[in-house]
């Protein structure tokens, strides 16, 4: 059974919404980090050994199922965990760092467009027509808020190149 039941479900809704709280925490943190000078691949290095430690740890109390090497039919699904989160999340340490925290939360929930089109191409499910309704909420959120940030920043540059500091604006 894949949680189908209705505690798991429950408890997946609740873990996700734990999860992305956490990750915004993440995010608004690295920002601050970066901003006094931390290094991308220390950042990556703490998120790393603090995320095992801590799956480890609550994954041995939580979880009834004994840990184990993975398979030959499962380790492909394992390293490609290994590889693709990795990339991820020292994409995400950068773009926290450079970004403001809301807009780099925002694009990073712009990741369930991605994977539906990933679950859709690769593992040939279709998900359900309220399913597209939120990817297409989410999406046009994003849009919207790109938007209006690049036309704050176009604003901000017009104001500076109309008092003289930027002579290249005007």
């Amino acid at each position: 059974d894949d949680g189908e039941n209705d505690g798991g479900v429950k408890l997946g809704y609740i873990t996700a919404i734990i999860g992305s709280f956490c990750a915004s925490g993440v995010i608004v943190l690295i920002r601050k980090a970066g901003k006094v000078g931390a290094h991308t691949l220390q950042l990556l290095f703490s998120w790393t050994v603090f995320g095992v430690s801590f799956s480890l740890l609550l994954g041995h109390l939580l979880e009834q199922h004994q840990w184990r090497v993975p398979t030959r039919g499962e380790l492909p699904a394992v390293l490609g965990v290994c590889v693709s989160g990795s990339i991820a999340h020292f994409f995400l340490n950068y773009a926290a760092k450079l970004v403001p925290a809301t807009l780099a939360g925002l694009l990073r929930s712009s990741d369930i467009f991605w994977a539906y089109l990933i679950e859709i191409f690769v593992l040939m499910e279709h998900p359900k027509k309220a399913t597209w309704w939120g990817v297409a909420l989410v999406c046009s959120s994003l849009v919207m808020v790109l938007v209006a940030s690049n036309e704050k920043s176009r604003n901000a540059l017009k104001s500076l190149g109309s008092v003289g500091n930027l002579t290249a604006v005007k």
